[in-house]
């Protein structure tokens, strides 16, 4: 098991997804409320920061950017605190993405039919996901969207 200790923060479950639409700076957050709590991660009392675009001298684009950090609960990490992994959405008027990071490893799979879920199934537009480490091999896919 001390091994296994070690081996944190030395490979990260990547995902990035985008989708058609847009929403309201609220349903966005409580949309990553709903996706934290389904890899089933911990916010740990951290709020989400949220960007609002453009800035007041005109940069930066249109939209907004949401980045809520969590960590791994203590059961899967035994008892080691973890807080790089994240969750971002990112948005323009007409789409946004939504960017997950973890030390502990989900299902791309099964978080791209939660979003098929929530925004329906022809809102996915693009979708990638990928490990990187030195532990393991690394491990680059396509999941499926309309993506070239």
């Amino acid at each position: 098991m001390e091994n296994r200790i070690s081996d944190f923060g030395r490979r990260t479950w990547n995902l990035d997804v985008q989708i058609a639409g847009n929403r309201t700076k609220e349903q966005f957050c409580a949309d990553q409320e709903l996706l934290v709590d389904f890899l089933d991660m911990d916010r740990a009392g951290m709020d989400p920061d949220v960007r609002s675009y453009p800035l007041p001298d005109g940069r930066g684009g249109e939209g907004l950017t949401i980045m809520q950090p969590y960590v791994e609960p203590e059961r899967r990490t035994f008892h080691q605190p973890l807080t790089t992994s994240f969750l971002i959405i990112d948005s323009w008027p007409e789409h946004f993405t939504l960017t997950i990071k973890s030390c502990v490893e989900f299902s791309a799979a099964a978080v791209l039919e939660e979003l098929r879920r929530l925004y329906g199934r022809e809102a996915i537009l693009d979708c990638h996901a990928w490990t990187l480490g030195q532990v393991i091999h690394q491990r680059r896919g396509f999941c499926g969207g309309g993506g070239k």
